[in-house]
């Protein structure tokens, strides 16, 4: 009955039944039978499930407050037995927004399993890849900061891989066809190319003379992966608001033009997110320091 007390404490930890049998490697039916076999042990329901959204009862919050310092006790036991095997293996379960995976991760997680065959991953590719935090190892994620922007507090480390501001850009096609806007307001008559993932919502966030100006676009199409943001932009679909570092190799070749460029716009950061050593198996630190190495 152990070993289904710390299958519960997962499901807490991660809001969802599925996330919790992938860590104890089970099938969602299976995780859901266990479940069923520990209220039936107890006597009365653990969990309110509702939306799919899973929280404990009165009694299940009880259960988790006394179980889950022995599930970390027991996590961090197996951690130091680890140590003593010279050979990594295991899995290593990571979050990841889409732009990271395409450009750097793939590439990281090639080299690195012709080093250490027997290390697995399991990998999220998603653009919501914070709100993921409690079932993987790692996260890396992107954001847009602004002035009274609040990070979600996820209790783990963060390290910044890179940052770069926003620009406005759009192709010769569509300016020679619909016009180049001047001014933020401007931008209202315009077909905007949106991706909520990197900025939040359909707002644009533009600053000059310490004078903010937030503009709600219109979100003429929509989509969550800045890679096919920057396609549309090329194809002369509309006008993107993107991180420079995507942008630049296309405006310096002339396919992208910058506009409203006298404006300060969002800061664009793509940050891992990582559990402090003492809750982390050597193994996985030693890929995050792979992972970190230019």
């Amino acid at each position: 009955m152990l070993d289904k007390m710390a299958f519960y404490v997962y499901i807490i930890r991660s809001g969802s039944i599925s996330a919790a049998a992938r860590h104890f490697n089970l099938s969602i039916s299976a995780g859901s039978r266990w479940l069923q076999e520990l209220e039936n042990y107890f006597g009365f329901p653990l969990c309110h499930r509702t939306n799919r959204v899973i929280t404990p009862t009165q009694a299940g919050k009880t259960l988790y407050e006394q179980f889950s310092p022995i599930v970390e006790r027991s996590e961090q036991i197996t951690r130091q037995l680890g140590e003593f095997n010279s050979i990594d293996k295991g899995q290593i379960n990571i979050a990841a927004t889409p732009v990271y995976a395409n450009h750097v991760l793939m590439d990281k997680l090639s080299d690195y399993i012709e080093l250490h065959p027997e290390v697995t991953f399991n990998l999220n590719i998603t653009p919501w890849a914070l709100d993921h935090a409690a079932e993987n190892d790692m996260v890396i994620c992107a954001n847009a900061s602004f002035s009274g922007y609040k990070e979600k507090d996820v209790l783990l480390v963060k390290k910044e891989l890179m940052q770069c501001p926003f620009v406005v850009v759009a192709s010769s096609k569509y300016l020679d066809k619909y016009g180049t806007p001047t001014q933020p307001h401007e931008l209202a008559e315009h077909r905007c190319l949106v991706a909520t993932s990197l900025t939040g919502s359909n707002q644009w966030i533009f600053s000059l003379d310490n004078e903010e100006h937030i503009m709600k676009v219109n979100n003429n199409i929509e989509v969550n992966d800045t890679d096919l943001l920057l396609k549309l932009a090329l194809n002369g679909t509309g006008i993107a608001y993107l991180p420079r570092i995507f942008a630049d190799k296309y405006i310096s070749d002339g396919q992208l033009s910058t506009l409203l460029r006298s404006y300060e716009t969002s800061i664009w950061s793509l940050n891992i997110f990582y559990h402090p050593p003492n809750k982390s198996s050597a193994m996985i630190g030693r890929f995050k320091d792979f992972l970190l190495t230019p």
